[in-house]
């Protein structure tokens, strides 16, 4: 598994344990380390940024 995927996988079982603080913050910082790393419109960014306004809409619900 590379370092995106684990990433990745990390922020969502912050989400799936209802930690929506932690997992909007592991997406956002992800989301920022891919778009430096392999530009603004890497789609794994993209992914990233819409786990954070996923885990935003969770905490106002």
């Amino acid at each position: 598994m590379d370092e995106i995927t684990s990433r990745m996988a990390e922020a969502e079982l912050a989400e799936a344990k209802g930690d929506y603080r932690e997992a909007y913050r592991l997406y956002g910082q992800l989301g920022k380390d891919i778009q430096a790393r392999h530009g603004r419109f890497d789609p794994r960014a993209l992914d990233a940024f819409e786990g954070v306004a996923r885990s935003i809409g969770k905490l106002t619900t």
